[in-house]
């Protein structure tokens, strides 16, 4: 009987294995934007183990080859208090970020709808970065269990780019495996 019970606890103790977009989108679809599928609720929570393609899901180690062969790393972390200054553009973070050294960190771009102004900062600061190479690797990511890097991969895919992989563990994964993070500072928003 004992016996019994330790392998009920173990199976239990167990990470359960994470549902399909599909699954998650079905169980809970108003949590989802009808017309584009990205999700618009309760962001930090567990997140599938899929994304629609052209994006693709990548584990750490091939997120590392992508960046060691010249890859864009984009964070789109949204930290808790984060917002911008509406007359300079700079970001009023209220905790240092680590992100994965070269990281450009455009914040509150993985939301499920953005304002025409996060919408702009998105687009002219991935031109900008891609520099006319839209077929360029973009490795995406925020931390583990946040829909809003599985957002702004599928985003970016919508807008052209050929090769966006969706890094679904993020900062949490890549500390995880024993990878060095280093300080980020969020891009300002043009409020021209």
């Amino acid at each position: 009987m004992l016996r019994i019970l330790l392998c009920l606890a173990l199976c239990l103790a167990l990470p359960a294995q994470a549902a399909t977009y599909a699954e998650a989108r079905d169980k809970r679809p108003e949590l989802f934007d009808p017309d584009t599928g990205y999700r618009i609720g309760r962001q930090r929570a567990p997140t599938p183990s899929d994304i629609p393609p052209p994006a693709q899901l990548v584990d750490t180690d091939s997120a590392a080859a992508l960046i060691a062969e010249g890859a864009l790393v984009l964070d789109v972390f949204g930290a808790a208090q984060s917002r911008f200054d509406e007359l300079d553009g700079t970001w009023l973070v209220s905790k240092e970020r680590l992100s994965l050294p070269g990281a450009l960190w455009l914040p509150e771009t993985g939301r499920g709808r953005l304002s025409p102004t996060m919408q702009a900062y998105l687009e002219t600061n991935l031109a900008a970065a891609m520099d006319g190479q839209p077929d360029r690797p973009i490795v995406v990511f925020c931390i583990a269990d946040c829909w809003m890097s599985w957002n702004a991969a599928q985003r970016i895919s919508d807008l052209g780019y050929g090769a966006v992989y969706w890094f679904r563990l993020g900062t949490d994964g890549w500390l995880d495996e024993g990878r060095r993070l280093v300080p980020a500072t969020p891009v300002p928003v043009n409020v021209d």
